[in-house]
């Protein structure tokens, strides 16, 4: 069976596999190294969305991020406490005028030209470098080999064969951090497009004409996500549907009702103070702690930070009724 494979630098290894690249660094002549505020940079606001909170004996105002290599760095710089940083997440204390969300910092940002323009000097001085423009994080990779491995089994001696498929070298500029603010150009013989597809490679493989100009929408790429899971109790779950029985407590729905027998067991139960915000294991009440939600309904209650609370829901159900009708 045929297979490809890159055999040149492989994207989602990350940061580091980067600066591995970009060890012999060079005097990056920008001028927007130089400052927090480069001329020309307007300054944007930016919504900051923490994870959640911290693990509690980390104290009660800290928050987790994403995005730790930018905001290690610019929060602390407004007021902001750091108390643990990994090479993934943060932990901070926001400043004491504004402890609770939304988090919200003003902060300069390259117009989408002068991002090109940077892209190409960069291009034009044929090395790669990391570094720091404004206050992001940034780094230009030069002419990385993009060559692909194809692999196919000899049908006589069943050996691996490989053949260098040879694909023409990309650069790319990134600057900024997911869950932040982030910008990226990629190009082919230095002609740069945002994005991570070159111009040229979109053109050579159909992913945009003239006749459509939108990009290609792309789904199913393997991702890989760090997150923390909370232990649920099986038993405190059963106690809570016999008390409530299996219906969902804010728009009365019952799954085996409706669905019948391959709904039985479908109903979700709802922890009223959610296990993330008390980041440690505790004795659970199934009674007061937990009550039974359909999904759509367990959906809309987290669909805001702090959660809905159950007779929110159930309140704005009622508005939506009919006159003179019951749920």
């Amino acid at each position: 069976m045929a297979g490809l494979g890159p055999s040149g630098v492989d994207e989602g290894k990350g940061r580091d596999e980067m600066a591995d690249q970009t060890d012999n660094l060079i005097e990056l002549d920008e001028p927007a190294v130089h400052s927090h505020t480069p001329s020309g940079w307007p300054i944007e606001t930016i919504e900051l969305k923490p994870d959640g909170k911290a693990p509690k004996h980390y104290g009660p105002d800290t928050y987790r991020f994403g995005a730790a290599l930018t905001l290690s760095v610019i929060l602390p710089r407004r007021g902001w406490t750091l108390v643990k940083r990994t090479k993934n997440y943060a932990y901070l204390i926001p400043p004491a005028d504004s402890l609770k969300p939304p988090f919200k910092i003003t902060i300069a940002v390259p117009p989408a030209e002068e991002f090109l323009a940077i892209a190409r000097r960069s291009y034009a001085r044929g090395e790669s470098w990391r570094g720091q423009l404004g206050e992001w994080p940034a780094w230009y990779l030069h002419e990385r080999n993009k060559n692909m491995q194809k692999l196919t089994r000899d049908p006589t001696t069943g050996a691996m064969v490989a053949e260098v498929i040879e694909e023409p070298p990309e650069s790319s500029l990134a600057m900024g951090e997911w869950g932040v603010w982030d910008m990226r150009a990629t190009a082919r013989g230095g002609r740069f497009g945002f994005g991570h597809l070159s111009p040229d490679f979109q053109a050579e493989h159909g992913l945009r004409t003239p006749d459509s100009p939108k990009p290609a929408l792309w789904e199913g790429a393997p991702k890989t996500v760090e997150l923390s899971v909370y232990e649920r109790n099986p038993t405190a779950r059963r106690l809570c549907i016999e008390h409530y029985g299996p219906t969902c407590q804010a728009c009365t729905l019952n799954y085996e009702e409706k669905y019948g027998p391959i709904g039985a067991q479908l109903i979700h139960v709802h922890h009223v103070t959610p296990l993330s915000t008390i980041g440690e294991a505790y004795e659970v009440d199934p009674i007061r702690d937990l009550v039974p939600l359909c999904a759509t309904c367990h959906h809309v209650v987290h669909s805001r930070d702090p959660h809905y609370s159950v007779e929110e829901i159930r309140a704005a159900i009622a508005l939506r009724r009919p006159p003179g009708e019951e749920g």
